[in-house]
């Protein structure tokens, strides 16, 4: 799948999630998202837009952009603890995306880990009060 079919997903996806999820939730989101990660790498040749390492990469920038890096801590968490609700996360999620993508274009995956581990090489900064649900 190319980046202007899944940005068109997205979108959708943020305007009506329920519609795709059942919930309005963030985190219904992000699962729907890895599913359809996993059930697009399996049935396209190459890892592409989807591919495992892009979805990683995505959790890599978005905790490099809020600098946020904890085990605990899901890109979709971040988002929340940032935004505050799960609306907010639903306005701005597609514009995020679209600025991932101009950054991994111009820099690559390979930069964008070569940022990361510079920014978080031994420390690991993480939101000490949030109003998000510690994970299970």
């Amino acid at each position: 799948m190319d980046d202007a079919r899944f940005l068109d997903l997205l979108d959708h996806l943020c305007r009506r999630p329920a519609m795709f999820t059942g919930e309005r939730t963030v985190a219904s989101v992000a699962t729907f998202l890895t599913g359809y990660c996993i059930g697009v790498s399996h049935s396209e040749p190459g890892p592409g837009l989807l591919g495992r390492s892009s979805h990683e990469h995505w959790g890599r920038w978005v905790e490099m952009r809020y600098d946020v890096f904890d085990p605990a801590w899901s890109w979709s968490r971040i988002l929340l603890h940032h935004h505050g609700d799960d609306q907010r996360v639903f306005e701005v999620l597609p514009s995020l995306f679209r600025e991932f993508l101009a950054d991994r274009d111009a820099h690559g995956a390979e930069g964008l880990a070569a940022r990361h581990h510079a920014r978080f090489s031994g420390r690991c900064p993480a939101p000490e009060h949030t109003h998000t649900a510690t994970p299970c």
